[in-house]
């Protein structure tokens, strides 16, 4: 991994400093954050402040920059952005003025970065354009299909399932703590994108769908990834795992990227792990975090 450049660490300074203006959650709404343990995200405020925009507790402007959602979900930084910047530029640079993305992008007023910073022609939120780079790239690559279906394993604030949507017309049935898919059912609502919500798995022909899992199945304990194994892997024709395994799996007590793999394979997924896909970026690969995919 080369080292920074000037340029890349004063990106990095400019976006703390921007990041310190990030609202806290009210108190009482993030009184008794999730203590469960059953990821790393659970025991964290960011469980809470989904309820309370779930329920209508609050609305959603400002929700992108709370610190309980910062913390976890809006984490992409200006040197990640600019990277997908990039590789959306190279894929697809017109989707960037679809009004759908822009919506996207406005949902939760995220802080975004300037353009120019960006190589882009307007501000954008990096954590926006992870979304939108990692949607393509499933599409490119065959994951997610036009029209298709995806089970998407931790969804955040839905910015994945509303990229999906806007790039394959990809409907999205979500599995995560049930606040946690709430608030993305809304956020997908207050985007126009309600209809590409799949409510359970009636009706989903496993087969002919992708598992897609954005770093969140690697800061599960092992007991809930052979729960989701079972009931959503297995079947599962084509799998995509964004795998963070060497900064969690340790903390919570989940398995390693090689253990991830064996699993896979022995329930009979003819899974790979690559260390060197288009996607990954800058922190990607600081943190040596991999992809493993799979095509049955």
């Amino acid at each position: 991994m080369k080292k920074k450049t000037i340029d890349e660490r004063l990106h990095d300074r400019c976006w703390e400093w921007f990041r310190r203006m990030r609202m806290d959650s009210p108190a009482a709404l993030l009184r008794g954050a999730g203590t469960d343990g059953s990821s790393i995200s659970s025991s964290l405020p960011w469980p809470v402040a989904a309820e309370a925009l779930a329920s209508g507790a609050r609305t959603s402007e400002g929700f992108r920059r709370l610190k309980a959602v910062c913390d976890v979900v809006e984490t992409v930084g200006p040197v990640d952005g600019r990277f997908y910047a990039g590789r959306i530029r190279s894929w697809d640079e017109a989707v960037l003025a679809d009004p759908k993305v822009a919506a996207i992008d406005s949902w939760g007023t995220p802080i975004r970065w300037p353009g120019p910073l960006l190589g882009l022609p307007r501000a954008f939120s990096p954590t926006t354009l992870r979304y939108l780079a990692t949607a393509l790239w499933l599409k490119r690559e065959g994951y997610v299909k036009p029209g298709g279906t995806v089970i998407e394993v931790g969804v955040g604030f839905g910015g994945l399932a509303a990229m999906n949507a806007v790039v394959s017309g990809a409907s999205t049935r979500m599995v995560d703590l049930p606040q946690v898919e709430a608030a993305a059912r809304r956020m997908m609502e207050e985007c126009g994108l309600g209809r590409f919500c799949v409510a359970d798995d009636a009706g989903i022909d496993p087969g002919d769908c992708c598992l897609v899992s954005n770093y969140a199945f690697t800061e599960l304990t092992r007991e809930i990834q052979d729960g989701y194994l079972e009931k959503h892997l297995k079947g599962a024709g084509r799998g995509v795992i964004v795998s963070n395994a060497g900064v969690f799996a340790a903390t919570i007590g989940g398995r390693s990227d090689r253990e991830l793999l064996s699993m896979l394979r022995d329930a009979g997924l003819p899974a790979e792990i690559d260390r060197s896909a288009e996607l990954l970026g800058p922190a990607d690969h600081f943190c040596k975090v991999a992809i493993l995919h799979w095509k049955a």
